[in-house]
Formats: C-alpha cells, structure tokens, sequence
C-alpha cells in the first residue's frame, strides 16, 4: 500500500537516516522508535510530504487515504466535539445539522441533496460510532454539545483522534497517542487498534503499548 524506497534524510550536516526502505501493507501493525531527535517524527513528515527526503522515493497505492495524529496540539473550528468527531466533511455536518441527527432540534429545512449527503457517509450509523468512540476515550456524554474550543490541549487531542477512528484511514499514523491518555482510555484505545482494519504506523516511548500492538519494529 505504502513503500518507501531508498530514502535519505540530514539536517545540518547530520544524517537521521540513510537509503532506507520499507513497505507498509493493509493491516500491518509498524512501531517506530528510537532516541528523541533520531528522525522520527521527520519520517512521518516525508510520508505526508509536508517536507522532502534528499533522496529516495515514497509510493502510495492509488485511492489509498491516510490519517495522521501528530504529537502536538492540533487546531479546532468553530464546532462541537461531536461535531469534529464527526467532520468528514463540511456537507455531511451541515446536512446532519439539518436533519437534526445532532439531536439539538433542526437546523433548516432539509433537502434532497442533505438526505443523500447524511445517507451516503453512513448517517445515524457513522453519528453512533462516533459517540461510542468518543466514550471509549473517556469523554461524557455531556461533553458531546460542548465547543471544542474549550477542551485542553490534550483532550482536543482525544477528539482528534476520535475523528481519526471515525474516518478509518488505510494508513493510520499516529505520533504518541498516548500521552494524554488515562488508564481507561488507554485500555480501549489498546483494544480497538487490534481489530482496526487499516494498517498502523504508530511512534512510541510506551513500551507495553508497543509490545501489545505492533508486529514489526523499525528503529531509527
């Protein structure tokens, strides 16, 4: 699904790495590990090409998707926690908004296109596994209707990756996951990535984690 062929990466005259390669296929399980400053996190960055290796070559399989959690707080809009957990896409949310799938009454007269729109993406279903999701990652039920702008970074972090889950990318990427989680959450989080049915790339200092997740390891 993913190969990475031959690449090779310094920064000011220090090499993090040199004419690596690897392939990621659907369903594998990779953790990546090494010390702080070993180039990690720049590697999830040559996959998302957000920057350039010196060399080498990065192949994604046609239509595959990718999903990635960074490390560090990620930004949120104007919207609801299970809004964000929920956000697909903007016409999904202004659909579901419509047809008051949020159940905070209706938000206009709904349409035909907003009917197929909800419908499409999985509807009530996808509304569902994202409430169970973000239940799982310790959030109330009261937290749901709540802005998302409120939360503290780490718990943004959760909603993110709540979002994450609901979107089920072909690759997930995930840079320390679980650093802002408590035992429960980390629990469940263990759990549903076992059955998770994309492939995971996954960047951590949790050894345990690791161990109970992941099938191979590359260490940079």
């Amino acid at each position: 699904m993913l190969s990475i062929k031959s690449i090779s990466k310094a920064y000011a005259g220090r090499t993090l790495f040199a004419d690596m390669s690897l392939q990621i296929n659907r369903r594998d399980r990779i953790g990546v590990v090494g010390r702080n400053g070993a180039g990690k996190s720049t590697l999830f960055s040559i996959i998302l090409k957000d920057i350039s290796a010196d060399s080498g070559e990065i192949g994604l399989e046609r239509g595959a998707k990718i999903g990635y959690l960074p490390q560090e707080s990620a930004s949120t809009e104007d919207e609801t926690v299970i809004e964000l957990a929920c956000s697909i896409s903007r016409d999904f949310i202004v659909a579901a908004h419509r047809l008051g799938a949020f159940g905070q009454g209706s938000g206009g007269d709904p349409t035909d296109a907003d009917y197929d729109t909800f419908e499409s993406a999985g509807g009530n279903r996808l509304i569902a596994k994202a409430r169970q999701i973000l239940s799982g990652l310790s959030f109330k039920d009261s937290d749901f209707d709540r802005p998302a702008r409120e939360l503290s970074g780490g718990w943004i972090m959760r909603a993110h990756l709540a979002r994450l889950l609901v979107l089920e990318p072909d690759l997930l990427m995930l840079d320390e996951p679980t650093n802002h989680l408590d035992l429960h959450s980390l629990i469940w989080l263990q759990n549903y990535l076992l059955s998770y049915p994309g492939a995971i790339l996954l960047i951590s200092h949790d050894r345990e984690f690791l161990n109970l997740l992941v099938r191979h390891i590359v260490e940079l």
